[in-house]
Order: C-alpha cells, then sequence, then structure tokens
C-alpha cells in the first residue's frame, strides 16, 4: 500500500512538473513573440509565471524525490536554495497581483487614459521592484534555513537519523517564542492578509466606480448620442432665429470618424472589463490555493513548536491539502487564462495545435466573424439612433415655424 501511495504522489508531481513547464513556459512564449500582447497586464502575467516557471523547474522534483522518501536526500545549499526560490515564488505572486489590481482601478476610473498605463521604463521599475522586494524577504528564509537531524528508535531498537529541511533550523530559535509568533505573524500579514485587503478595497472601488459609470460605460453609443443632440439644438436655434426650414442642415449625419471613435472607445471599456475580471479570478485562485498553507503555517510553528498544541488528523489532512492546492496553483494560471481570454486561447491553440492548422483557423475564422457581426449591430443601432433624433427634431422644429407663420398672419390681419 505505501509503495501504491508512493507512485501515485510522484505521478501527481510529474504531471504537475509537465504542465506548470509547458503552461508558463509558453504563456511567456505567447507575451514575447506577440507584440500587440506587449500591454501592463499581461507583462504583469508574464512576471506571475515566470515566478511559478522558477517554482516548478526547482522545487518540484527534488520535493516529490524527499516526498517519496520521508526524509531529505539533498545538501544544505540546496535545501537553502529551494527556500529561496519558494519564498521568492510566493512574493512574486502575490505582489503581481496587487500590481494588476491597481492597473485595473486606473484603467477603470479614468477609462479612456492609455491603456499602457505609462511608459515601458516605469513598467520596467515596477516589474523589477517586485522582484527585488520578493528576494529580499526571501533572503532570512533562506538565511535560517538548513538540514536538521533527528534521532529515534524503530521497535528493534536500532537508531534511525531522520533528515529535513527546516526553516528556522536553529534550537535557539525554535525554543524562542517571541522570535516564532513574531515571524508566523509577519508572514501571514505580509503574504496574506495585507494583499487580501488591498485587493479588496481596489475592486470595491471599481465596482464603486462602474456603478456609477454604467450609463456611460455601458451604452453602446453614449458619444454619438450626446453629439446629435448638441447639434441638433444648435441647428434648432439657427432655424429659429432666421425662420426659414432648414431640413438639408438638420438630417446631416455626423462624421465618419465620429462612429469610428465611438466603436474603438465601446471595444475598449469591453476589453478592459473583462480583463478586470481575469485577474479578479486570479486573485481568488491565489487565495483560495494558499489558505490552507496558511493555516497549516500558523498551527505548527505557534501552536505546535510554541504553546506544545496536539497535531490531529485533521491538521494532517490539512497538510496534504496544501502541499497539493500550493503545488496545483503553479500551473493553474495558463488554464484560468485559456478559458477566459479568447486572445490567450486563440494563441495557445495555435502554438499547441501546430499540427493542425484548420481547427486553428477554424477557430480564428469564428471569433472574427462573431467581432464583425457585433460591429455591424452596433453600427445599426446608432443609424437607427441618430434617424430618430433627426427626424424628431426635423418635426419639431417645423412645428415651431409654423406655429411663428401663424402668429405674425394673425398680427396683420388685426385692424
Amino acid at each position: 500500500m505505501i509503495i501504491v501511495y508512493r507512485v501515485v504522489a510522484l505521478l501527481l508531481f510529474s504531471l504537475v512538473y509537465v504542465i506548470g513547464l509547458v503552461g508558463n513556459g509558453l504563456l511567456m512564449f505567447i507575451v514575447f513573440r506577440q507584440k500587440k500582447l506587449h500591454t501592463v497586464p499581461n507583462l504583469l502575467v508574464v512576471s506571475l509565471a515566470l515566478g511559478d516557471f522558477l517554482f516548478v523547474l526547482f522545487c518540484v522534483p527534488f520535493g516529490a524525490v524527499a516526498y517519496s522518501l520521508k526524509y531529505y536526500p539533498f545538501s544544505t545549499f540546496y535545501c537553502r536554495f529551494e527556500n529561496f526560490i519558494i519564498n521568492l515564488s510566493l512574493g512574486v505572486s502575490i505582489f503581481s497581483l496587487l500590481a494588476l489590481s491597481a492597473d485595473r482601478y486606473k484603467i477603470i476610473a479614468k477609462p479612456f487614459s492609455s491603456h499602457a498605463s505609462g511608459s515601458s521604463i516605469k513598467l520596467k521599475l515596477i516589474v523589477t521592484c517586485i522582484w527585488l522586494l520578493s528576494a529580499c524577504l526571501a533572503l532570512p528564509e533562506t538565511i535560517y534555513s538548513g538540514l536538521m537531524v533527528e534521532t529515534k528508535q524503530s521497535p528493534d531498537n536500532t537508531t534511525i537519523q531522520l533528515i529535513y529541511c527546516w526553516s528556522p533550523n536553529k534550537d535557539e530559535l525554535l525554543i524562542n517564542s517571541t522570535f516564532m509568533i513574531t515571524r508566523q505573524i509577519l508572514r501571514l500579514f505580509i503574504y496574506y492578509l495585507m494583499p487580501l485587503m488591498l485587493i479588496s478595497i481596489f475592486y470595491f472601488l471599481i465596482a464603486k466606480t462602474l456603478l456609477q459609470k454604467k450609463d456611460v460605460i455601458y451604452s453602446p453609443s453614449f458619444s454619438s448620442r450626446s453629439l446629435h443632440r448638441n447639434s441638433m439644438h444648435e441647428e434648432s436655434h439657427s432655424l429659429n432665429k432666421n425662420i426659414r426650414p432648414s431640413q438639408d442642415h438638420v438630417s446631416n449625419p455626423p462624421r465618419k470618424n465620429t462612429l469610428n471613435q465611438d466603436l474603438k472607445k465601446t471595444k475598449q471599456l469591453r476589453t478592459r472589463h473583462k480583463v478586470g475580471k481575469t485577474v479578479l479570478f486570479l486573485c481568488l485562485v491565489f487565495f483560495i490555493c494558499w489558505l490552507p498553507k496558511q493555516l497549516h503555517d500558523l498551527y505548527w510553528f505557534i501552536g505546535v513548536l510554541v504553546y506544545a498544541r496536539k497535531w490531529n488528523h485533521f491538521w494532517q489532512t490539512n497538510k496534504t491539502l496544501a502541499l497539493i492546492l500550493t503545488y496545483i496553483y503553479s500551473c493553474i494560471n495558463p488554464f484560468a487564462l485559456y478559458f477566459l481570454s479568447s486572445t490567450f486561447r486563440h494563441f495557445y491553440k495555435r502554438y499547441l495545435c501546430f499540427w493542425s492548422n484548420k481547427t486553428c483557423c477554424s477557430q480564428r475564422n469564428l471569433i472574427e466573424h462573431k467581432q464583425r457581426r457585433r460591429t455591424q449591430e452596433l453600427m445599426a443601432t446608432n443609424e437607427s439612433k441618430r434617424r430618430s433624433s433627426a427626424n424628431n427634431t426635423t418635426i419639431t422644429v417645423y412645428y415651431d415655424l409654423n406655429r411663428i407663420t401663424t402668429s405674425n398672419y394673425s398680427q396683420q390681419l388685426r385692424p
């Protein structure tokens, strides 16, 4: 039974390793290969994927070996290096998601600003700061980690030495309750609670902004309606002043570039809202996958090591669940982008289905057909509303002209 359990564990680790490397590697390749995908959210997603890629590359295979052997077979150097990569990947993931949420709020609050949200130098500076901050926060865990040897007696009175990769690995730190409690509370706050609160605040402000601007954001032809209203008012005023009809002037359609700008803005708004939903989903996946791990560390380092609480079956199950979810998270983001983004879905199919161009081309044609149909429907709606506004204004103007003419004729007939 133990052999079957270890074989299944190795197969799961192998599956995570292959999917994580291929998925995250292909995600980075797609963004760097396609210049039109060089936007702020996509480059931050690349930063997120790079952190997961390093975690899968350096931690999953060696973790699988250690998990199946029930002891740590590697050196102290690799133990520290593994802890550094784990904490570096965790920091990059959470701070990249935080930057994505802040960028989504900025885009929604200023919907017609540049989609790039700033210069490329500013973006590079943000990504560099994310990695430097994550590396600095990972250094303490790297310094205090190392191998610990535990001696036990087997049932046949033989001595067994168990080797673990532990952080912290010094006895004077493990028995220092103040250090252990402070360390774990800070980790919980920096890597989980603080990002959770900030991301929640950003999305609360996004929801508030969308509710306040829903008439402007979701109306497909708000700019053309306001343009028609202003132009018709000016034309009506001119007609009443000169007391002569000018039907040709009233019924003049708006310029073609106005409709093109309206379509462009509407498409831009839809894209930004969809990206906002994708970022929200990625944040929810992170907090769900890392919640069991945070609970495990909190109970183990404070409850068990400091206050000597019992380690029962519930916490052992939680430990297994935490291990599974943290490894799954490292390869789930490419799947999320595949199902939530039609653009990434197209390029995934293009590069993964390179032996079947027919399938990819049919999917691409279907997407282009839907886009053309949506554009035609929007143009037809705008044209219908324009004609309706023009006809209503023309009727009003002629009614006013007839009333004025009748009034002047009545005054002339008076003695």
